[in-house]
């Protein structure tokens, strides 16, 4: 059976995310790389996380970071530049016996000619 990317590309898995979890490529643009980072939370990849957060901001993780169900994502808007780009979006997860959603406007950033994670921003810029 096929089994879609957990980050609601409406791709196989096989070939959106797992591309970069799996380490065969890199994302190339931020909104990509938070497509990826969706995905790597959904399926416990903590290795990934690590790797594709900046390490000024990066918290100390470990497996406690991934039990949440998370269930869907939306992309509001995405703003890809240069050197930083900026994705604002609705992860959804499962609590109890519902949903609720974890509203973020995130900062991405070159570093070392790959897009990383550095944080959320108050608002859009």
């Amino acid at each position: 059976m096929l089994q879609l990317c957990p980050c609601c590309s409406g791709k196989p898995f096989a070939q959106c995310c797992n591309l970069y979890l799996s380490g065969q490529a890199y994302p190339n643009t931020a909104e990509a790389l938070m497509r990826s980072r969706f995905s790597a939370y959904a399926t416990g990849n903590l290795p990934y996380l690590r790797k594709s957060w900046h390490p000024d901001t990066c918290p100390e993780l470990d497996a406690d970071d991934l039990t949440t169900q998370w269930s869907r994502l939306e992309v509001i808007k995405s703003k890809q530049g240069l050197k930083k780009s900026i994705v604002e979006f609705k992860a959804w997860y499962r609590e109890g016996d519902g949903e609720s959603a974890l509203h973020e406007i995130s900062l991405f950033k070159l570093y070392k000619k790959r897009w990383v994670y550095v944080g959320p921003l108050s608002d859009w810029p």
